[in-house]
């Protein structure tokens, strides 16, 4: 009878055991789930719609009764240039693809003489003046897009004007929405957000 108490307390204690032990390992697991959940998902950098710039302005111009011929966009330099030769810098990118039929261009910059080929060879091809001007000057007249290229800071209100569309390239996400088949593209402009469809 002795013994077979022991053997009972034993097989309790034992089962107590197994109990708690599971019991840790279930909730740990849920407790690293509820960590992950809480952890914020890293940024990424960058903004992957960046080399379908051009068909993205083809589409965005018409919707405020602007065509390209009208585009008089101010480009805002980056504020963090590659750190390698071998990245490409969006400045670079942008340019490249907006160059064509281009009839104005500003560009807000604390680096001249990187643009100085750039603006050689626009007047060389198409006769455009390309404008420079330092950082931090309001040049809003004769614009109606600002193009801002930089990644830190806000956006700065002075450029949220009636007549001006304010395009935050890095500082404000750009999102995915609808299915994959149609890249339809939910893009900030100033305070609004606008639907840009089925980019390829």
């Amino acid at each position: 009878m002795r013994k077979e108490k022991e053997r009972e307390n034993q097989q309790e204690r034992w089962s107590a055991r197994m109990k708690a032990y599971l019991h840790r390992i279930i909730h740990r697991k849920d407790f690293r789930a509820a960590e992950d959940m809480e952890k914020p998902e890293e940024e990424e950098r960058g903004n992957p719609y960046l080399p379908k710039l051009r068909s993205i302005m083809e589409q965005l111009l018409p919707m405020y009764q602007l065509s390209y011929r009208d585009f008089r966009p101010l480009l805002i330099d980056t504020d963090t240039p590659p750190e390698s030769l071998l990245d490409e810098d969006p400045a670079a990118v942008v340019l490249e693809q907006l160059s064509e039929d281009l009839n104005f261009l500003r560009i807000s910059t604390d680096r001249p003489a990187y643009f100085s080929e750039y603006i050689h060879r626009m007047y060389e091809e198409s006769g455009l003046v390309v404008q420079m001007l330092p950082k931090n000057l309001e040049p809003l007249e004769d614009i109606n897009v600002i193009l801002d290229l930089e990644e830190k800071g806000d956006c700065p209100r002075n450029y949220m004007r009636e007549h001006i569309l304010y395009i935050p390239v890095f500082k404000r996400k750009w999102n995915h929405t609808g299915n994959l088949r149609n890249l339809d593209i939910s893009i900030p402009i100033g305070y609004n957000t606008v639907i840009v469809k089925g980019i390829s």
